[in-house]
């Protein structure tokens, strides 16, 4: 029930309840009232909100604040480093100078909307989903757990689509996938380790096994038998600009697996080990990896992702194919499975997707040509 007073020329109210999620009891009060009836009016619409949430709404807080806390404390210690550094990204350059100086309490859902809107034309629909996922968890936050706002403004919320198409996959032909490799294997004059075979090896098992750069780059000899031809990935390697590198878990449960490795990739990692005792003995300053790594850094550390980045485009241009990225030759080992006649389950468990949806969105050009093939030889089959 609540209690009116009037103070100075202001009325103001003070409604006394429990809070139905702490079972505590609770005080709201209220002023600046000019008179009784509008304080009497506010009153009733704050009960039944209280009636309604068991709660009484407090948010007056700013939206920087509570993400600069959200971030910190409820986010960073249950999410990998590598999410947590997305998501306080997204917050920094897109949610706080949009609505860092309001209160939370203050977002409606027509202006979130039209900030949704705005986003779509500069960002892909991926990224403005992103954006709009770390949005509305946040404030679920603060409805759900902290009893701060009554309701989530950012809820049912419409992505633009857009008429954008996907990009396809890059990949190598098998003739470019030879020139790019035998570039590889053939010494640059005048270069540090000229007798190291690393790089080649490392860009072969690649584009013969469709590993993603971190799982590969995170390979201990441990994770490899050679005897039986095959390979474990339960890690990568994650290496944050500006920052330290660490081992992670893979990017999805699916990625947990075990690759089978043909008689040329087993015969190459054995002439690899054998060349990476060679290298120690020729290089004095080359030194072991304490971690057993299959790649590394000739001070025995994790190989930089940008470094073999860089790398990569060199030997692109070197052997007049197109410029891609390493991440090419898992797109490239894919596609080279798909136009063998592999069918697209043992594809996607073997690059460790989280469905075969995505095998098959991924690689949509060449499943396409795959059953209109299938569809031609149904037809010759039949008119025979």
């Amino acid at each position: 029930m609540a209690s009116f007073r009037k103070r100075s020329s202001k009325w103001e109210f003070r409604i006394k309840f429990v809070d139905r999620r702490t079972s505590k009891q609770r005080e709201i009060t209220k002023g600046g009232f000019k008179t009784k009836k509008e304080a009497q009016i506010a009153a009733a619409e704050m009960e039944a909100k209280i009636h309604h949430y068991g709660f009484a709404e407090n948010g007056n807080e700013r939206v920087d604040q509570y993400f600069q806390e959200w971030l910190e404390i409820y986010k960073k210690p249950h999410v990998k480093p590598i999410t947590y550094s997305v998501q306080e990204r997204n917050v920094r350059l897109n949610i706080i100078p949009r609505w860092g100086n309001y209160r939370l309490k203050d977002i409606t859902r027509k202006e979130y909307q039209q900030w949704i809107n705005e986003l779509r034309e500069k960002y892909s629909e991926g990224t403005v989903r992103r954006i709009h996922s770390i949005m509305s968890s946040a404030l679920d936050d603060a409805v759900h757990e902290f009893n701060i706002i009554f309701e989530n403004p950012a809820k049912k919320i419409k992505i633009p689509k857009g008429n954008e198409k996907k990009e396809k996959a890059s990949y190598f032909t098998r003739e470019e996938l030879h020139k790019f490799l035998e570039t590889v294997r053939t010494p640059v004059k005048h270069a540090k380790y000229q007798h190291s075979i690393q790089y080649y090896v490392l860009f072969s098992l690649l584009a013969r096994t469709g590993l993603r750069i971190g799982e590969a780059l995170a390979l201990t000899w441990d994770d490899i038998d050679l005897e039986n031809g095959a390979l474990k990935v339960d890690k990568t390697l994650v290496y944050p600009l500006n920052s330290t590198p660490y081992i992670s878990t893979p990017k999805s449960k699916k990625s947990v697996r075990t690759i089978r490795l043909d008689e040329y990739t087993v015969k190459l990692l054995k002439k690899h080990r054998v060349n990476q005792k060679e290298v120690y003995l020729r290089y004095p300053n080359y030194k072991p990896s304490t971690q057993n790594l299959v790649f590394h850094q000739h001070d025995g550390r994790w190989l930089r992702t940008n470094v073999v980045r860089e790398y990569f485009k060199e030997v692109c241009k070197r052997a007049g194919v197109p410029v891609l990225s390493p991440h090419a030759l898992r797109h490239t080992h894919a596609v080279h499975l798909l136009e063998a006649g592999a069918n697209i389950k043992y594809v996607s468990e073997r690059l460790g997707h989280a469905s075969t949806k995505i095998t098959a969105d991924t690689y949509l050009h060449v499943t396409k040509k795959i059953e209109d093939d299938a569809l031609d030889l149904y037809q010759r089959y039949l008119s025979t």
